[in-house]
């Protein structure tokens, strides 16, 4: 399947090479990175549910799925919802309520070329204990690849992802 490379990390999970291995039963994408596996909701708009190792330990989790694009895309699209995270960097459990709008069709620069994108805008509010606040995301979804190229998070940057190659086989 399809090879998608990012510079440094995906998701937060380090591991740069993921290819698209299999649609299972269960009506998940699976892409794999060395013996790490993501798991994108079919039935959810390809939104990541979760990374694990071939083990089975859970690296990041998102129930029932991260809420970070709809489709099908296009100018002005709103949606949300409601998730909770896990993320094991850092062992952060928390809950949070989604935000997001598609603000523009542009031309996104990158290491791995130019391409169209939608811009996606996304506020998180969230709660981690007895802290909450909101977190501001944007990622751009380029049609060409079939997938988010860039990730930018003015908050925590341990989110931010950029696409390096890619290949569609």
């Amino acid at each position: 399947g399809a090879i998608l490379e990012y510079a440094d990390k995906f998701a937060t999970v380090r591991c740069q090479r993921w290819q698209v291995k299999d649609l299972d039963k269960g009506g998940f994408l699976i892409a794999q990175c060395k013996d790490n596996f993501a798991y994108l909701s079919v039935a959810n708009d390809y939104n990541l549910t979760k990374i694990v190792t071939e083990d089975g330990e859970i690296l990041a989790e998102f129930k029932p799925y991260l809420p970070s694009i709809a489709f099908p895309l296009q100018l002005g699209k709103r949606w949300g919802g409601r998730y909770s995270g896990y993320t094991a960097d850092d062992g952060n459990r928390w809950l949070a309520n989604a935000s997001c709008e598609v603000t523009a069709y542009e031309t996104v620069k990158l290491v791995a070329g130019e391409f169209a994108a939608y811009r996606i805008e996304c506020v998180d509010n969230w709660e981690l204990g007895n802290m909450s606040g909101h977190s501001y995301s944007t990622s751009w979804y380029s049609p060409k690849v079939q997938a988010v190229v860039k990730v930018s998070n003015e908050r925590f940057p341990k989110w931010n992802m950029e696409l390096v190659g890619y290949s569609t086989k």
